[in-house]
């Protein structure tokens, strides 16, 4: 993403290159001053993960070509001259329209314009920092709440589902399903989210003591997360196909089992959604529990209807904040369910 980096670190040619980019267009150049702002001088810096700079790429792109359509001659409305009532504008056509971009399909959810709307704050706050302008158009630009509920926006993978996700994976006999078996069982049994499961090292695994040490969070906070015999199962018959497949010295835990460039180096977060997807559409899952953090709902959802307890809930998931953890509360629909049957048989 940063190939081919300007001087950002000289005030004054960061000054000149960012101008000369916004007044020219020059999409990559101004991509590539915000992904070296994410990167470098924002507040998660190294932390930051793939997932938010591409998302927040997509957000700019989109943004540009509001203000600024690539067949165009000349600007809508000048990038560094962009006011709040601009992007208001833009955050409406999302939420009515969609994306400004070919591969915009329908109107965006509150939680989608919402993303877009963060990367535009992001890429004027790198705009300023550059001294291109002076101010941040998306600054105190909010977008409308979302009235669906937020248990019901990304629900958990019903307990039925999921074991029919595992068990097609326990039956394949393809190299890369034993390895989406392992993951399945980290999201949906450990809780771990799929950048976690997919950042760990051998050197984080310690089967003797079926524990997993997450080093690499959601902030950059680590935790240590126990096994269940079925993720221990399914991690050790992995382990024992990789070598297989891993390159020489790749210490990642997942890698590609196949691919020319890719193959034995780690395994990125796009190719497992699509794996992912392939599996659910086979198994013709509904649309609504397609993805990979419905696994990670789903492990806190069932750790809390075994406990009751938030904090350990909280601990398992690596929330700062047991609050956070009570989504998974309201998500137990089978909760709901034993509580509506209760209330039939009553009278």
């Amino acid at each position: 993403m940063l190939e081919a980096t300007p001087n950002w670190e000289d005030p004054q040619k960061r000054r000149r290159e960012a101008i000369r980019a916004a007044s020219a267009r020059d999409v990559k150049t101004l991509l590539n001053l915000l992904a070296y702002y994410l990167l470098y001088k924002s507040k998660k810096r190294s932390l930051t993960s793939l997932h938010t700079f591409r998302a927040y790429g997509q957000g700019v792109r989109d943004w540009i070509n509001w203000a600024w359509p690539e067949d165009a001659k000349g600007p809508r409305v000048q990038l560094l001259k962009a006011t709040a009532d601009d992007v208001d504008r833009w955050l409406s056509e999302l939420l009515e329209k969609g994306g400004h971009l070919a591969e915009g399909k329908g109107p965006l959810k509150p939680a989608s314009a919402a993303l877009y709307l963060s990367a535009v704050r992001a890429f004027y706050r790198a705009l300023i920092w550059a001294g291109a302008t002076g101010h941040n158009p998306a600054a105190e630009v909010r977008t409308p709440g979302d009235p669906t509920p937020r248990h019901e926006r990304r629900p958990a993978l019903p307990l039925a589902l999921y074991q029919r996700l595992v068990e097609y994976l326990e039956a394949s006999e393809a190299p890369e399903a034993a390895a989406d078996l392992a993951l399945v069982r980290l999201m949906g049994d450990a809780g771990l989210r799929i950048s976690e499961a997919l950042a760990l090292d051998l050197a984080d695994l310690d089967l003797e003591a079926g524990l997993v040490h997450v080093k690499k969070g959601k902030g950059g906070k680590a935790r240590t997360v126990p096994l269940t015999k079925a993720a221990h199962a399914a991690l050790t018959r992995w382990l024992g196909l990789r070598p297989a497949y891993a390159a020489p010295r790749e210490q990642a835990v997942f890698v590609n089992t196949g691919g020319r460039r890719a193959k034995g180096h780690r395994l990125q977060a796009h190719t497992l959604r699509r794996r992912l997807s392939g599996y659910y559409r086979a198994l013709g899952f509904p649309a609504r529990y397609r993805g990979a953090h419905t696994l990670r709902h789903l492990a806190g959802t069932r750790l809390y209807r075994v406990t009751r307890d938030l904090h350990v809930t909280a601990s398992l998931l690596g929330h700062a904040n047991v609050t956070t953890s009570a989504i998974y509360a309201k998500m137990d629909l089978d909760q709901l369910k034993e509580a509506v049957q209760k209330l039939e048989e009553s009278g």
